[in-house]
C-alpha cells in the first residue's frame, strides 16, 4: 500500500488534487477536453514551525484548502463564462486594482463562504436549541440537541443540493477523485479500468471532516456552558480552530492505517458519503486521472498514451485509430512506428503528452492524417504536405507512371506540371527522369509555398521551378512552348462537393476540387491553351473523374489531339486520359 498524503476537491466538471509536486486542477472544457492547471505550491503549514504544530496545522490546513478550493473554482468556472462585455463592477474593479482585482475577489469570496458556513451550522442550531432551555434540560443534552440539529441540516443540505443537476455532477467528479486516490494508494496503474475497481468512499474525505467536526464539538462546547445568546455565539466563533484542529489530527490517524477505533470513527462518515458521491462515468474518472498524475509528478508512458489516442479515435470512428495513433506519436517523439510499439514504458514529458493530444483531437475532427503529420509519400517519395493543397492520391500515381513510359529513361523534356499543388507530379517527374526540366504552375500561393520546399527538400533546384499563374496565362503571354503538359485539374462536379467524405469537404481546398457546373471547366480551357503551347508531337496528359473519359476525350478532340489513349487504376476505373499535339502536315 503506498504511503501518500494526496487530497482532493471536486469542481464544476473538474476535479482539484494536492499532491506532492504541488496542485491541480484538471476540467473538462464544453469542447471535450482536459485543460489542466497546475500550481507549485508549499502548504502554509510546511511554511513555518508554529504552523506545523498539532491542531494548529489542522486549523491552518482548512484554511489552506479553502482558498484551494476557492481558486480551483474559480478556474473550472472560467470555461462556463460566456463571452460578453463585463460588467461595470468587474470594469471598477480591473480599474481600480489591475492584476489584485481576481485576489480580492477570492478573498471576498472565501469570507462570505465562511460566514455563511459558520450561519447555517453553527449560529442557526445554537439559536434554535436555545428555545429546549425552557425544558429545564442540562448543557450536555443541550449540546446533543444542538449537534443533532446542526446535522440535520447538514444532511438536508446536502441531500436537496444533490437534487440540482450541477451538483449531482459535482458528486460523480468527488467520487471519481475517491477512487483514483485509492487506485494510486494501491499501487495500480492510473487507467479507467483499474480505477473503477474501487470505492467511491474514502475514509479521508472532507465529508468525513465535517461530520467529525460536529461530534468534536459537542464534546468542546460542552466546557463553554450554556450562557447568553451572544456568549454561545462568540464561543462557537472562538473555539472553531481548535475544533478544527483536533478533527484534522483524528482524520490525520484515521487515514495512516486499518485497525478497529478507526474503522468505528470512519463509519459514520463513510455512510454520509452517499450522498456527497456519485458513480462517474470513463470521461469523469480520466479529469480525476489527470488531476492527480500532474499534481503528483507523474509523467505519461507511451503505452498509456498510444492506448488512449486509440480509445479515442475509435471512439470517433476512424477507421484507422490504431495506425493513425501511432503515426500522431511517432511524429510527436520524432521516432518510428517500431519504436512506439516496443518502448511503451518510456515516459513522456508533459509538453509533448499535450502536443499529442491536440494531434488525436484534430484527428478526431476527421483532419486528414497527411495534413496533421505533414507529410504524404508519393511514388515512393517523401513529400511536405499541408492544409491548403490537395492531398496527393494513389490514382495519380498512375497518372506519373503513364507519362514516364513516353520519356525514355536518359531522355530530355520540358515538362509543365499544371495546377501542382504540391508538386508532387512535376517533381516525380523530375526525380525518375533525370534529363528533364519542369515548371510546376499554380494560382494558389499555399501551392508555391508547399512546392517550394519540397523542390528544395529533394534537391531539385536546378531543374524544378514554381511559377504562379492563372493556367498557362503566363505561358501564353512568354510564348514559352513545353513537350509535355500533365495535369490533374479540379473536376468535381459543383453540385456534388457536399457529398464528398468530411475529411475531404471540410479540410481540402475547393479550389483545387470544384471543376465548375459539369466539372469539366478546366479541361476545357487548359486544352484550349495546350494546343498553343505544346510542341508538335507534345503530350497532354490529364488524370479525370472515373465516370468523366469520354467527355474529355471529346474536349481533346475537338481541339485536334490525335491518337488519345487512357488509362485505368486498379479497380478498373478510367483514370488517366492522353492526347498528343499532331500537325496537318504529319
Amino acid at each position: 500500500m503506498r504511503k501518500t498524503e494526496v487530497g482532493g476537491q471536486a469542481v464544476i466538471e473538474g476535479v482539484m488534487m494536492r499532491g506532492l509536486k504541488g496542485t491541480a486542477t484538471a476540467v473538462r472544457t464544453p469542447e471535450g477536453k482536459i485543460q489542466v492547471n497546475f500550481e507549485k505550491r508549499v502548504p502554509a503549514s510546511k511554511k513555518n514551525k508554529f504552523l506545523s504544530l498539532p491542531v494548529i496545522r489542522g486549523f491552518v490546513a482548512l484554511i489552506d484548502s479553502l482558498v484551494m478550493g476557492m481558486q480551483s473554482l474559480n478556474f473550472s468556472a472560467s470555461f462556463l463564462e460566456e463571452e460578453g462585455e463585463p460588467s461595470k463592477f468587474e470594469k471598477w474593479l480591473d480599474e481600480k486594482f489591475k492584476e489584485k482585482g481576481e485576489k480580492i475577489i477570492l478573498t471576498f469570496s472565501l469570507i462570505i463562504s465562511l460566514a455563511f458556513a459558520v450561519a447555517l451550522f453553527f449560529l442557526l442550531p445554537t439559536a434554535l436549541t436555545s428555545l429546549f432551555r425552557r425544558f429545564g434540560l442540562g448543557v450536555l443534552w443541550l449540546n446533543c440537541i444542538e449537534a443533532a440539529i446542526r446535522i440535520s441540516i447538514f444532511l438536508l443540505y446536502i441531500y436537496f443540493i444533490g437534487k440540482m443537476e450541477d451538483i449531482s455532477r459535482v458528486f460523480e467528479y468527488h467520487g471519481a477523485e475517491h477512487k483514483t486516490i485509492f487506485c494510486y494508494e494501491n499501487e495500480e496503474e492510473l487507467t479507467v479500468e483499474n480505477v473503477k475497481k474501487y470505492s467511491r468512499l474514502h475514509p479521508r474525505c472532507g465529508t468525513n471532516f465535517l461530520f467529525l467536526v460536529m461530534v468534536v464539538s459537542i464534546i468542546i462546547f460542552s466546557f463553554t456552558g450554556w450562557k447568553s445568546m451572544g456568549e454561545r455565539f462568540l464561543w462557537r466563533i472562538l473555539l472553531l480552530p481548535i475544533v478544527s484542529g483536533i478533527t484534522f489530527e483524528i482524520i490525520k490517524w484515521m487515514g495512516k492505517g486499518k485497525n478497529k477505533m478507526a474503522e468505528v470513527f470512519a463509519a459514520p462518515g463513510l455512510k454520509l458519503q452517499l450522498l456527497t458521491t456519485r458513480e462517474p462515468d470513463d470521461s469523469e474518472i480520466e479529469v480525476a486521472i489527470a488531476a492527480l498524475k500532474a499534481a503528483e509528478g507523474i509523467k505519461e508512458t507511451i503505452g498509456e498514451l498510444l492506448d488512449k489516442g486509440v480509445k479515442e479515435l475509435k471512439v470517433a470512428d476512424i477507421d484507422s485509430y490504431l495506425l493513425d495513433a501511432q503515426l500522431l506519436l511517432g511524429k510527436v517523439l520524432k521516432k518510428d512506428k517500431i519504436y512506439i510499439i516496443t518502448h511503451r514504458e518510456e515516459e513522456v514529458s508533459k509538453a509533448s503528452t499535450e502536443e499529442y493530444l491536440e494531434y488525436i483531437e484534430m484527428r478526431k475532427n476527421k483532419m486528414p492524417i497527411k495534413y496533421i503529420l505533414k507529410q504524404c509519400e508519393f511514388m515512393g517519395i517523401d513529400l511536405y504536405i499541408k492544409e491548403g493543397v490537395l492531398i496527393p492520391r494513389p490514382d495519380t500515381e498512375i497518372l506519373v507512371e503513364k507519362v514516364l513510359e513516353h520519356i525514355k529513361p536518359e531522355g530530355s523534356a520540358l515538362i509543365c506540371d499544371l495546377c501542382c499543388g504540391s508538386g508532387a507530379i512535376g517533381i516525380s517527374l523530375a526525380k525518375f527522369r533525370p534529363g528533364v526540366k519542369v515548371q510546376c504552375i499554380d494560382i494558389s500561393e499555399r501551392a508555391e509555398e508547399v512546392t517550394k520546399i519540397n523542390i528544395q527538400k529533394l534537391d531539385l533546384g536546378d531543374r524544378v521551378t514554381f511559377i504562379k499563374s492563372d493556367l498557362l496565362e503566363e505561358a501564353l503571354i512568354e510564348n514559352k512552348t513545353y513537350d509535355i503538359i500533365v495535369s490533374n485539374p479540379p473536376y468535381i462536379k459543383e453540385e456534388d462537393i457536399n457529398t464528398l467524405m468530411e475529411d475531404v469537404k471540410n479540410y481540402e481546398p475547393h479550389l483545387a476540387l470544384n471543376g465548375g457546373k459539369d466539372g469539366l471547366d478546366f479541361y476545357r480551357k487548359i486544352t484550349e491553351q495546350s494546343s498553343t503551347l505544346l510542341k508538335n508531337g507534345g503530350m497532354l496528359a490529364y488524370e479525370t473523374g472515373y465516370n468523366q473519359r469520354e467527355e474529355v476525350i471529346e474536349i481533346l478532340e475537338h481541339y485536334g489531339f490525335k491518337e488519345i489513349i487512357s488509362g485505368s487504376d486498379l479497380g478498373g476505373n478510367h483514370r488517366v486520359v492522353i492526347g498528343f499535339k499532331r500537325s496537318d502536315i504529319d
